[in-house]
């Protein structure tokens, strides 16, 4: 096990034995969940440093919206800019292998077939949200399970940029204030969300576990 995974567990109260099922058992009672501090401080505090030195660096690009063809650049439907996680350092390590854990109990406990993960980095800056919509493509739902979790240091209700999530009916669910560390975890094909406008850079990480696309 990777050092930084033992670090994070060792540190974060409860342990991620006893919040996995925690989670779990929520998504089957209502299929969308809300865990506030699921990463520790100290995973935190270090994904937001790798982060601003990929901004200093330009390492991110303008977030698209659509896919192949129709893929295209809104600033006005969303800010934000991205860059995806590969695993190369080892705090992006630690959260993938946490992550990994989380897909192989969803996988034991609802039988989804989850088969892989991609995720990304993303920072919005002031003045800037993502409209009302829906993780998984039409024609293409390999997206099952959306995963959300933040990195903002001392978030305020002023600051704005809350997570709304909507039912099908267009029911307002929950407002997410995006508070380091928490999880947010929801079936992609079930419920429409935003990223409301926030009043100052907003940093979080967006991901979601797909099933295999036949060959």
């Amino acid at each position: 096990m990777d050092e930084a995974l033992k670090e994070a567990l060792k540190e974060s109260r409860p342990d991620y034995g006893q919040l996995i099922p925690e989670l779990i058992n929520t998504l089957v009672e209502r299929r969308w969940a809300v865990l506030p501090d699921f990463f520790s401080p100290t995973l935190v505090a270090a994904l937001r440093q790798e982060l601003h030195q990929h901004a200093r660096q330009d390492h991110l690009h303008p977030a698209r919206i659509g896919k192949g063809e129709q893929e295209t650049r809104r600033k006005e439907i969303r800010g934000d800019a991205i860059l995806w996680l590969d695993g190369s350092t080892p705090d992006q390590r630690c959260v993938l292998d946490i992550l990994e854990m989380l897909k192989q109990g969803l996988n034991r406990e609802l039988f989804l077939g989850l088969d892989s993960l991609e995720c990304h980095f993303a920072v919005y800056p002031p003045g800037t949200g993502y409209q009302k919509h829906l993780d998984s493509f039409q024609n293409n739902n390999y997206r099952r399970v959306t995963v959300v979790t933040y990195l903002n240091d001392d978030w305020q209700p002023a600051h704005g940029g809350e997570l709304a999530i909507y039912d099908r009916d267009d029911a307002l669910l929950a407002m997410v204030a995006p508070r380091a560390g928490t999880l947010v975890c929801f079936m992609s094909e079930d419920f429409p969300h935003a990223v409301l406008p926030t009043a100052i850079e907003r940093l979080s990480i967006a991901g979601w576990f797909r099933v295999r696309e036949p060959v």
